[in-house]
């Protein structure tokens, strides 16, 4: 996501963690969300098993909808810290987890969950970048508790992206120009992966790695342009460190045919220059690799400021052309495609989110690709591109319901359950 959920730097650390030792901090941190009255109910759909595909086209497809359990276990900025604990899951606001969210948000008819994890601020061992115990085994509670409703599953590597400076200690990687950099990069990668491959060896797959969330060039220090530059340069040190994610992955038996998200540039899903330049690591695997694509789109309406709140067709053009470009370019040759991220940001036009949805999830849906809502709970605050909450992970109830009874019916049609509301 493009925007300050990445890397809040205003955040003054050392307050946080006083404050973390003794809160388990919720909404009522300002993180709530009071939505606009909707009286439409999210009903209880049974959208059955998630069954793996056979092929990357075929995989993506199947995952039809996905949801984000975002701002939780990917929460960051204990960058000098090598083990901060499984505390971090409330660090940025979020309640803790539990069975019975996965459970709601799978029966509202969301087939797929997307996970972000962070690593570098939960290593035991920094020396040879050893994953704190407990923090994998809530990794694969979690995992396990959407594994028990038989979604798909996605995790990754997500905010472990730093300045070639600001490495934590050599935990993280980051994009540079330097080889001693870059080596130390793609072995924290291939370290991690290969504990996360050995945790999860057993499972089917139903579970998908992402290896990494949106590489790039943190803070524009090397190429210029952190969220834009579109060079073959950064795209191709991109794909050396997922080809040892990759490759770190494969040498795990019971991983050797498991489906792996790989992203090219900031995960865009949307910059054809971008795009283009991105080349997939190689596989020893045959038809498992699936382009992980990026798109809070477009910009102006989805984020972009208070002032664009209007839905025109104009927009909707520039979705049919995201799309028609993703599926002439990826599906059509074969290549599965994830949209990871999306959403639009709440700016009080729920009507006009719901245009959005009706016109985003359609071109999805007709060109083979699933979309994973980014859900980071939050609706308040004067930053107006950070209000993507949707569930209430509280009250295990949703925010705008007629958004989420519109993605369903795009994605379902007929099948979905007609929409009920309150008297």
């Amino acid at each position: 996501m493009i925007i300050s959920r990445k890397r809040i730097r205003t955040l003054i650390t050392a307050m946080f963690m006083v404050s973390l030792l003794t809160l388990n901090i919720s909404c009522a941190t300002g993180n709530s969300a009071k939505a606009e009255e909707d009286n439409v109910i999210v009903p209880e759909y049974d959208c059955g098993e998630f069954v793996p595909g056979n092929t990357s086209v075929e995989m993506a497809a199947n995952m039809a909808i996905g949801w984000n359990l975002g701002n939780t276990l990917d929460a960051s900025h204990w960058e000098n810290t090598a083990n901060a604990g499984v505390i971090t899951e409330t660090g940025w606001g979020m309640p803790k987890t539990t069975k019975e969210m996965i459970d709601t948000v799978h029966k509202a008819g969301f087939k797929t969950i997307r996970i972000p994890i962070s690593w570098h601020n939960h290593i035991s061992d920094p020396s040879n970048f050893t994953i704190d115990s407990a923090w994998m085994a809530r990794v694969k509670q979690i995992v396990d508790w959407a594994y028990d409703q038989n979604m798909c599953v996605i995790i990754n590597i997500h905010h472990d992206n730093f300045k070639a400076a600001e490495l934590a200690g050599g935990r993280g990687f980051a994009l540079s120009k330097d080889a001693d950099v870059q080596e130390q990069s793609k072995t924290y990668i291939s370290k991690v992966w290969t504990q996360v491959a050995t945790t999860f060896a057993d499972y089917d797959n139903k579970l998908v790695f992402e290896v990494l969330n949106e590489p790039r060039d943190e803070g524009g220090v090397v190429f210029h342009d952190e969220w834009n530059y579109s060079g073959k340069d950064a795209c191709d040190i991109i794909t050396s460190y997922e080809q040892a994610g990759l490759d770190a992955i494969r040498a795990v038996p019971g991983n050797e045919n498991r489906f792996v998200m790989v992203p090219g540039y900031a995960a865009s899903g949307t910059n054809v220059n971008m795009l283009k330049n991105f080349t997939f690591p190689t596989d020893t695997a045959t038809d498992k690799l699936i382009l992980s694509g990026h798109a809070y789109s477009p910009y102006i309406f989805a984020m972009g400021d208070a002032e664009h709140t209007q839905f025109t067709d104009g927009y909707a053009g520039e979705i049919r052309s995201i799309f028609s470009y993703l599926k002439t370019n990826y599906i059509n040759k074969g290549i599965g495609v994830v949209m990871g991220e999306a959403s639009a940001t709440d700016k009080k036009n729920t009507a006009e989110r719901i245009k959005w949805v009706n016109s985003y999830y359609t071109n999805a849906k007709a060109a083979g690709i699933p979309v994973i809502l980014w859900d980071n709970m939050n609706n308040t605050g004067s930053n107006i591109a950070e209000h993507h909450g949707y569930f209430n992970r509280n009250s295990k109830s949703w925010y705008y319901p007629s958004i989420i009874v519109a993605m369903m019916k795009v994605v379902y049609g007929d099948g979905y359950a007609d929409t009920n509301t309150t008297e």
